[in-house]
């Protein structure tokens, strides 16, 4: 039996065409390790004499490769990324400082193999751990707001400080954290998007916290992740992408119109019967 499609039945017909390519959508994980990570806090440091660094002016601003360098190490800060707000201290020689951090994330998409218009949702994943001792932990009675904002310049890993952090957009996304030991989750979708149409706007994102949280306690509260280089592979930052696969059933409908008996397509074991889907708007 032949059937015509009718003008009215084409939008119904594609739309739902389209929703059956979204349930065959796959979905990636990039959780790359240190070696192969661009991630890195940098943090303006205020209190002298805390973690064993006596000095109480500085040119510099300290960030996690300083610290790394010190001997020995008085923690493993390479490990952890950040974010922080805290009221500014005023140091012996009158410089303002304050413990404020905020942490740079950058992920190769350049073997993701998807276009731009194939990606339906990406979110960049954080896991929170207990804070250091100047700070306080974020709770359901004391939330922390942290934001996600577009880098819009080129950055080094190892050379980044405080003071030569890159330039950044306007807020793209945020999130509310009201606990630790548990993922922290922010939506990515147009930036990935972006970075798939021109790779060489991918310059990553920076993390930072908008307002000063005071705990109950009298410390700031403030936001502490593990990084790439965490001892537990399983809490590293990841890339979660969904993405629906090459859409070659749409383009052989737009090839012809005269839609005969059914087509099937076995896309990552999702079966997208044509012919069953839409013979009900066929006459």
């Amino acid at each position: 039996m032949r059937y015509t499609l009718t003008s009215k039945a084409l939008p119904i017909l594609l739309a739902s065409i389209l929703a059956s390519a979204a349930h065959g959508a796959t979905t990636t994980v990039l959780q790359a390790d240190e070696a192969k990570s661009e991630d890195v806090f940098v943090y303006e440091f205020a209190i002298p004499g805390f973690f064993g660094i006596p000095t109480a002016a500085r040119v510099t601003n300290l960030d996690s490769q300083t610290l790394n360098e010190l001997i020995p190490p008085p923690v493993p800060f390479g490990n952890f990324l950040g974010s922080s707000n805290t009221v500014p201290l005023i140091g012996a020689l009158g410089e303002t400082r304050a413990h404020d951090t905020r942490s740079l994330l950058r992920f190769d998409l350049g073997t993701l193999g998807f276009s731009a218009g194939q990606i339906l949702n990406a979110r960049l994943n954080l896991f929170a751990l207990p804070g250091l001792a100047p700070f306080d932990n974020p709770t359901t009675g004391k939330p922390i707001t942290t934001e996600l904002h577009r880098v819009t310049q080129a950055w080094g890993e190892t050379t980044v400080t405080w003071e030569t952090q890159p330039t950044v957009a306007v807020t793209f996304s945020s999130t509310v954290q009201e606990g630790v030991n548990q993922w922290v989750s922010f939506d990515v979708t147009g930036l990935v998007q972006d970075w798939l149409s021109d790779p060489t706007t991918n310059f990553g994102v920076e993390l930072l916290q908008p307002d000063i949280v005071i705990a109950d306690s009298g410390r700031p509260i403030a936001s502490l992740y593990a990084s790439s280089a965490s001892a537990n592979a399983a809490t590293r930052p990841f890339l979660e992408i969904s993405a629906i696969p090459e859409p070659s059933t749409f383009a052989l409908l737009a090839g012809s119109l005269g839609v005969v008996g059914w087509t099937s397509r076995l896309r990552r074991g999702v079966r997208v019967r044509i012919g069953d889907t839409c013979a009900g708007l066929l006459s």
